[in-house]
């Protein structure tokens, strides 16, 4: 077998292999005297059957298969010794190959385009310079937090009559468009703040009512937030009619949270390993924590400026129109060629990032390297979290089997671990000068980001 390649751009070739019948006849000879072995028919012994009629029933399909594998094994060969760094895989160039008919032709020529990666130039240091994002704590959200820690360990009562400050838990049931209860239709019992609801018509509805008593009402309309209307109503993203129905909710409980007060007995049941004495040592903890809850977001932030960056600089060219044609072949029949084109510059930018991430790991490999234990205790460290751990025991590795038995989810922790190297090894390696925002700018900021 002859394979020859031929350059049709700075990152496409042809590949062309040639066979000759001598390539490919001892294997099929091979392959067909096994057949005449076993082969059973009437008139014969096993193993006498003509080979003449073994030819004539296989000869076609034992060839078709040889060649087949001849081609695939040689294309793998030719790019392995020379070490060509292919973009996806081959593709069949339909231009130059020919309609083969294995009836007439002994010797075949097939030719396949290859995309090459690009090389890339790229090295961390501290010439590159990226914005890391500190969010200040500000006032309102401070009192917030003060505020929802004031209800999570406040005490419950249950007002025999709801009025606008309490909370109502009941079951809501989808209704049609003439108010009656559409069989099968949405039910779910859910909770909500009365105080949550937007318009003041509707909250009316509510104010007055007592356990049992029914209030028919658009919870969009009410709410104003499709997020807690789908998290309200128990439905997936895709349940865009269910979203906007009117619903009969059915008041099962009232409930008002009457909220702790601030003392040292609160400061015990927030942080319980902490020896918290006085208010001003309380807030201090909490801003503490709510910058360690926004360091999580600013951390992923500031990976996402670094790839930018690291895109931007290494200049990346791709063979466009082999990606957009190997993208709709590699997923026949999950997309087209229109969401291709839309959503090629998303690709292009995965496949840009691939590439530096290769040339990363020639140099830091070791500390973006994800073992398998480091996954087993990402998620041990979900226990430790819950305290539960000594209690669950030897059980704790059987969970984890079953967790990591899910390859989605198996996934996405791994990738979680990768990020957090990633963002260790930039910190290490690259500048970035600290800015403070406020928590609205930096939700702006994560919005413009691409």
């Amino acid at each position: 077998m002859n394979v020859t390649q031929e350059s049709t751009g700075d990152l496409t070739a042809i590949i062309k292999l040639s066979l000759k019948e001598e390539d490919y006849k001892e294997k099929v000879d091979n392959q067909l005297k096994d057949y005449r072995k076993k082969a059973n028919m009437p008139g014969f012994r096993q193993g006498k059957v003509p080979m003449g009629m073994i030819k004539k029933m296989y000869g076609n399909t034992v060839m078709v298969e040889e060649v087949n594998k001849l081609v695939s094994e040689g294309l793998n060969n030719y790019i392995v010794e020379n070490k060509i760094n292919v973009l996806g895989y081959p593709l069949p160039n339909e231009e130059k190959s020919k309609q083969i008919n294995f009836d007439t032709q002994s010797d075949f020529d097939f030719y396949f385009d290859i995309a090459m990666s690009p090389e890339v130039d790229i090295e961390l240091n501290d010439k590159i310079s990226v914005p890391y994002y500190n969010i200040k704590i500000e006032k309102e959200m401070l009192d917030n937090a003060i505020k929802d820690v004031k209800v999570r360990f406040g005490e419950e009562e249950y007002p025999e009559t709801a009025e606008e400050e309490h909370s109502l838990q009941g079951k809501f049931t989808q209704l049609d468009e003439e108010g009656n209860v559409i069989e099968g239709g949405v039910e779910n019992t859910s909770f909500f703040n009365i105080s949550d609801i937007k318009l003041k018509t509707i909250i009316s509805k509510f104010t007055g009512k007592k356990i049992d008593d029914k209030i028919v009402f658009n919870p969009m309309k009410a709410f104003k937030d499709e997020h807690k209307v789908q998290h309200l109503l128990g439905l997936g993203h895709e349940e865009n009619d269910a979203v906007n129905s009117d619903y009969e909710f059915t008041i099962n409980k009232i409930i008002l949270v009457k909220e702790a007060e601030i003392n040292e007995d609160l400061f015990k049941k927030v942080y319980p390993n902490d020896d918290i004495k006085t208010e001003e040592e309380f807030t201090a903890k909490l801003k503490e924590e709510l910058s360690k809850h926004y360091s999580r977001d600013t951390d992923r932030q500031f990976l996402a400026d670094t790839i930018n960056k690291l895109i931007d600089l290494a200049d990346v060219s791709l063979p466009d129109e082999f990606l957009k044609r190997w993208l709709l072949e590699s997923n026949q029949g999950k997309i087209t060629q229109e969401q291709i084109d839309t959503q090629y510059d998303s690709y292009a930018k995965t496949m840009k990032w691939q590439i530096i991430e290769s040339k990363i790991m020639e140099t830091h490999g070791e500390k973006v390297k994800v073992e398998d234990e480091e996954v087993r205790d990402k998620v041990r460290s979900y226990f430790t979290q819950m305290g539960n751990m000594g209690a669950m025991g030897d059980q704790v590795e059987g969970i984890i089997d079953n967790v990591l038995a899910n390859k989605e989810e198996s996934q996405r922790i791994y990738n979680d671990i990768l990020d957090e190297k990633y963002i260790t090894l930039f910190k290490e390696n690259i500048k970035f000068k600290e800015k403070e925002v406020d928590s609205k700018k930096f939700s702006e900021i994560v919005s413009n980001t691409k």
